[in-house]
């Protein structure tokens, strides 16, 4: 159960969970280098930011930024995602390799739909204690914003102009129910389901006047699951908003409605160092 979220130069999601999962804020300088499964090992790339959990120096991305101002995030997506074999002549990424690479490897949603079409995505795990969790994406830009979704029939890549995605059922039927959404706010869905949560944060992003950092959290807060009000007490580990043309992450978490703030300014981007910042502090 998750949401994200493409408003006015801004990008994030809200991750919704039983409980943190040890995940922090982290940097990754432009010289850190970036080990794939299958791909070449990248030395130099883009600066990112986003929300990661790290596990044995990798992070293992939730949300993230490049410099340049194009942004990821994955979401839940079981029961639909497809996850294949290597393939030959493809790029062969694992799930959680997909966001690492397209950022590094990008500018814009263009170049990142330009690689995504010779992407394939394999059921590789991190390791044995963390298998792999089905995943769909949304990727996005100042101006653009895709869904991709792996299938059997390999990675589809859809135009999402609701800048927003949740969780299963495909992207094509959010798509579908939205065309079918009430027109006021006294018929919106009131539950916690992911068909209901894309209507939800569709009608407010649409429909809020303002912009900037706080109106963004305001529009997550009509998505965010309180503790106890949903499935295996799953409720909002932590909402996010990258600013794409600055470079900051300002976060929230459960127990800290506070909005806080780490940017790229606050680290060494030249460096090879790994940058991590506890949520909790």
């Amino acid at each position: 159960m998750c949401t994200s979220v493409s408003f006015r130069g801004l990008f994030g999601r809200t991750l919704d969970l039983e409980g943190s999962l040890g995940e922090e804020i982290v940097i990754m300088s432009r010289r850190f280098p970036e080990n794939y499964i299958y791909e070449a090992e990248m030395v130099f790339h883009p600066a990112i930011i986003g929300c990661a959990l790290v596990k044995n120096g990798t992070p293992l991305w939730f949300d993230a930024a490049n410099e340049h101002g194009l942004a990821a995030a994955g979401l839940n997506f079981p029961d639909h995602a497809a996850y294949l074999p290597q393939t030959e002549g493809k790029i062969n990424l694992a799930s959680f390799e997909l966001i690492p690479y397209i950022l590094s490897k990008c500018k814009s949603v263009s170049d990142a739909v330009s690689i995504l079409e010779k992407c394939n995505i394999t059921p590789d795990a991190v390791s044995s204690d963390l298998p792999p969790t089905p995943m769909h994406w949304m990727i996005s830009d100042k101006e653009r914003n895709i869904a991709v979704e792996p299938t059997r029939g390999g990675l589809i890549v859809y135009n999402n102009p609701f800048g927003v995605l949740t969780n299963s059922p495909p992207f094509p039927v959010h798509r579908d129910n939205v065309m079918q959404s009430p027109p006021s706010a006294n018929q919106l869905p009131g539950d916690w389901s992911s068909e209901s949560r894309f209507i939800r944060a569709f009608f407010a992003k649409k429909h809020t006047a303002g912009g900037g950092v706080n109106d963004y959290f305001h529009i997550m807060d009509t998505v965010a699951v309180p503790n106890g009000c949903s499935k295996k007490d799953w409720h909002t580990v932590y909402t996010s908003s990258a600013d794409l043309e600055r470079g900051d992450y300002y976060f929230t978490t459960y127990e800290d409605r506070r909005i806080r703030k780490v940017s790229l300014a606050d680290a060494e981007l030249d460096s090879d160092e790994l940058f991590r910042f506890s949520m909790q502090e």
